[in-house]
């Protein structure tokens, strides 16, 4: 069957290439656990095919394989980093994919990517832990600086409020214009709205203090806050729409936890209340005073330290 494919790789027929596809996937995929002689062979066979056939077989192929557990993590690397309207179903299904794969793709391509691999079911916490890290802020969103997410640091809490200042500047245009500059990404979004549907606090806090710039005592203190407004607030500054707002708000509030409807319903009131203006000078207030913490904080230091040595 192999020299068969051979044979009919060397075809210059569009259709015949594609019937190769999908004759070398139904061949692989009735195998009940390939050999590693078989799997280096589909290695082998399956890219140049795929290149030459249709993009309907394309996507076809990349369908049939998404259920398949023993694809190699080369094909596995190779599909994930096709075009999203092909490896979309594969990157949100395939039980073949591995933690490792999923990282290095996570790190390597689009946003769109990356929210498709946001919908598996079976997330692990290292590939949980790469995708909070991986926000990439757009160049007209934050001003020029050093942006680091993945450190926390204070550079990216200033970069925080110099954004929130800029959005503020702008209250006398349109609100959606406003929010057009908002510091929270497609995916950050989607982190959040998922990990409040699985009831992940751990991993909802660790995500929202990265939209706060780092600043996790800020994001606790929000969060702890029972009644979801100071919650409310700061996803609106960050420029959450307001039905996310309203589907997170019941699912993380205290106080708006327990009776679904009902508490859907004063999530809704408590967000319509929301403007986006005085929610980023509200924010920002917090943020100041943060930072005034963390500057007392700092000069205190050294005077303790002093005390101690005398």
């Amino acid at each position: 069957m192999v020299d068969r494919y051979r044979e009919l790789e060397g075809l210059k027929n569009t259709r015949k290439l594609d019937v190769v596809l999908m004759a070398t996937v139904s061949s692989f995929g009735a195998l009940e656990k390939p050999s590693a002689a078989e799997r280096r062979r589909f290695v082998e066979l399956f890219p140049p095919v795929y290149e030459a056939s249709t993009p309907e077989a394309r996507r076809q192929a990349v369908a049939a394989l998404s259920g398949h557990p023993d694809v190699p993590q080369e094909i596995c690397h190779y599909i994930g980093r096709q075009e999203i309207a092909i490896s979309a179903p594969f990157l949100a299904r395939s039980p073949a994919i591995s933690d490792e794969t999923l990282t290095v793709l996570i790190e390597t391509m689009s946003e769109e990517h990356i929210r498709a691999i946001i919908h598996r079911a079976d997330l692990s916490q290292k590939v949980i832990q790469a995708l909070i890290g991986c926000h990439r802020p757009q160049d007209d969103e934050v001003p020029e600086g050093n942006f680091d997410v993945r450190t926390g640091s204070r550079d990216e809490s200033e970069v925080l409020r110099q954004t929130l200042k800029a959005m503020a500047a702008k209250a006398g245009s349109a609100a959606e214009d406003r929010l057009g500059l908002s510091t929270l990404s497609e995916l950050q979004t989607a982190l959040l709205v998922r990990f409040a549907r699985c009831g992940e606090g751990t991993l909802f806090l660790e995500t929202f203090a990265r939209a706060l710039g780092g600043d996790r005592v800020l994001a606790a203190e929000v969060l702890a806050e029972a009644s979801g407004r100071r919650l409310g607030v700061a996803l609106i500054a960050l420029g959450m729409t307001k039905d996310d707002t309203t589907y997170v708000l019941p699912r993380i509030a205290p106080d708006l936890a327990g009776d679904k409807q009902n508490n859907e319903d004063a999530a809704e009131k408590l967000v319509d209340g929301l403007q986006p203006t005085a929610c980023i000078e509200e924010l920002l207030a917090w943020q100041n005073r943060r930072a005034e913490e963390e500057k007392a904080a700092s000069e205190n230091a050294p005077r303790r330290q002093t005390r101690r040595s005398a």
